[in-house]
């Protein structure tokens, strides 16, 4: 088996566009569409952080970008059919698929395929809804098949597992084999007719998160998921892609630390009833949330033949999660997404794979 490193570096072509600094966004739309990167829709905080009062702001534009040499050059803004934010996303030969997602109205049950003309236009195809508006779920590819797992709905976390198959499209998205536990925020690969689904997490009705540090496989032939060998450590909302036939790699995420203390203040806000004590709670949340040390910088290597997990160095950047990781060639793009609470990235990661 050949070993792989990644050598790493930030580009920012965001800030490049109109010479404006960018904000950067969470959950975007992105991939690769012909040489072309794409990053469209996301979410972010323009006036105040979240515990400050700010709001969310959804977004439907798209910026595509072209490579130049080692870095890439911003070629023009479009619209996407409506604002949106961590919807499920998965690229395939020809194109950009997303699926569900919310925005300013809720959550969503669409579904598009992003494509590109003859002359260059990106068509936006739409794709069977959902059976149910999820967010946060994850989506991936197989034989001319879309799988799509888990998600968060407006009530509760989904277990659910669905599948289209673009062969008969007019048949809408089936039914296939529950996942083992509802799940959301995971990493989904496709390799060898297989489907691991990689950590995630669960909200629970205490408002405390469940984080899961389990990989589940699907063999798309027997309908059946099975526990593999779990990671090292519990991560949710991180990134991932296949190499290779038997070696998944992930990038970063969040282990949860941070994350796990802001719920529970949350939760002792929310049952106060005293004001003062209510206010010194509020103010302990800001400045933990103000103080967020960030995500994961860590990079694991999963071994299908021996199926094992390994530690395999770090990347030596801010390494954001709710976004995606994609492969064109031998470079890994993960582009903008949140590197910590309310803060999200305006660049973009580039990772050149050499083969030893």
């Amino acid at each position: 088996m050949r070993s792989t490193e990644i050598d790493w570096k930030e580009l920012s072509s965001l800030n490049e566009i109109n010479g404006k600094p960018s904000l950067g966004y969470a959950g975007p739309v992105t991939g690769i569409i012909n040489n072309h990167l794409i990053i469209g829709g996301g979410a972010n905080f323009p006036d105040s952080m979240p515990w400050l009062g700010g709001k969310k702001k959804y977004y439907d534009d798209a910026f595509i970008f072209v490579p130049a040499g080692d870095s890439l050059r911003f070629l023009k803004s479009i619209k996407l059919p409506d604002t949106i934010a961590y919807a499920a996303i998965c690229n395939i030969p020809n194109g950009i698929v997303y699926a569900g997602g919310e925005n300013q109205n809720g959550i969503s049950k669409k579904v598009w395929q992003m494509r590109m003309d003859s002359s260059g236009n990106i068509i936006f195809d739409s794709l069977p809804d959902l059976p149910i508006a999820l967010s946060n779920a994850s989506l991936t590819y197989h034989n001319n098949r879309f799988y799509l797992a888990g998600g968060e709905s407006l009530s509760s976390v989904s277990s659910a597992f669905f599948m289209l198959d673009m062969k008969k499209p007019q048949d809408g998205w089936q039914e296939m084999a529950a996942l083992i536990k509802p799940t959301s925020h995971a990493v989904m690969i496709s390799q060898n007719d297989k489907i691991y689904l990689i950590g995630g997490r669960m909200k629970t009705k205490s408002g405390i998160s469940e984080l899961y540090s389990s990989m589940y496989v699907y063999s798309i032939t027997d309908n059946k998921w099975s526990n593999v060998k779990s990671l090292p450590y519990a991560i949710s909302a991180g990134t991932g892609i296949s190499i290779g036939e038997n070696e998944i790699i992930l990038f970063g995420g969040d282990k949860g630390e941070t994350f796990h203390k802001t719920e529970k203040l949350i939760s002792e806000i929310n049952a106060e009833h005293d004001n003062a004590k209510k206010e010194a709670l509020i103010k302990q949340k800001a400045d933990l949330q103000s103080s967020h040390p960030g995500f994961s910088n860590e990079v694991l290597r999963y071994n299908s033949h021996k199926n094992e997990w390994n530690k395999d160095g770090s990347i030596p950047y801010s390494v954001p999660v709710t976004t995606t990781a994609f492969l064109k060639g031998d470079t890994v793009f993960i582009p903008t997404g949140e590197i910590k609470a309310g803060v999200r990235s305006s660049k973009i990661l580039m990772g050149i794979i050499k083969h030893h």
